[in-house]
Parts: C-alpha cells; structure tokens; sequence
C-alpha cells in the first residue's frame, strides 16, 4: 500500500505548478510569441530551463496551443441548441470545420454549444451563422456580436509551494 501511495505522491506531482511555471503563463498569456531567451531573462532562469518547463506545461494540458487573435473583423458568441436526438460532439466537430469559426465548446444549460466566429464584415459573419444553422442536428442559434474584450492577464492555478 505504501507504495502505491509513494507512487501516486510522486506521479501526481508532476502535474502541479509552482511559481516558476505560473509565471511562465502569464508571460505566454500576455504575448505568446515571447521568446524563451525573453522569459528567462524576466525571471532569472536558464533558456534551458524554460524550455523544458514550456515542454512540460504542453504536455500535462496547461497549454493546448500558442496562437494569435485577430483584432480587426467582427466577433460573434453563437449559442446553439441541437435537437433531442442529435449527438453535441458531431455537431460541435462540424461546426469547427466551417471557415471563420474559431472554437466550439460544450456548454451546460439553456444552450449546448458555444462557437466563437469571426469574420471581416457581418455579411460574412452572417454566412458564417447561416451554415452553422444549416448543420443537421441543430435546431436553433442565438448570436452575441462581441463589442469589446477584456482580459485578466493572471494565470489562476494553485501553487505546489513544496516543489522547486
């Protein structure tokens, strides 16, 4: 048993952040593009060592992927309720494939998925909407025209204060 415990200890751990990884997120989610060099040098650590700390957050899921976000255009919240019988992750797997749709999510009440669109003029971002509605399984769609972000440039996870 106590090994078992030692195991899970050990594996487990791996996963939590400490300050070092946390503020290497905040870094990246206030510009991605920041080079490792860059980073290193803000917190006092090895280029190496943010390296393999970027590799690490990757892979345990801390970070899906690095990416830009378009700022001229025009960006939509589409809500969208399926039909009883439709299954939502086909669905949401159409709809991702439609060009100006960014992200779809699974939501939980009144709606069942969220997709993030954006597109240069609202004729195309009606088109957009038009073919997400055009879908088979999906009954109707309710749309937010996004008027301005705000972002928390803070990365709120709990730090592992014994790991260094």
């Amino acid at each position: 048993m106590r090994k078992i415990i030692n195991y899970l200890v050990d594996n487990l751990s791996v996963a939590l952040l400490d300050e070092i990884d946390i503020a290497i997120l905040n870094l990246l989610k206030r510009n991605a593009r920041t080079s490792y060099t860059r980073i290193a040098e803000k917190l006092g650590i090895s280029e190496s060592t943010v390296r393999k700390r970027v590799k690490a957050l990757v892979e345990n899921g801390y970070i899906e992927r690095f990416t830009i976000e378009q700022g001229r255009g025009i960006r939509a919240i589409v809500l969208i309720n399926s039909k009883i019988e439709s299954y939502c992750p086909s669905i949401a797997k159409k709809i991702v494939k439609i060009k100006g749709v960014e992200k779809v999510y699974e939501i939980s009440g009144q709606y069942d998925l969220a997709a993030i669109a954006f597109a240069p003029s609202s004729k195309e971002l009606n088109e957009v909407i038009e073919k997400i509605r055009g879908i088979e399984g999906v009954e109707r769609t309710y749309t937010c025209i996004v008027l301005d972000s705000h972002y928390n440039d803070s990365v709120n996870f709990r730090v592992d204060k014994a790991r260094k």
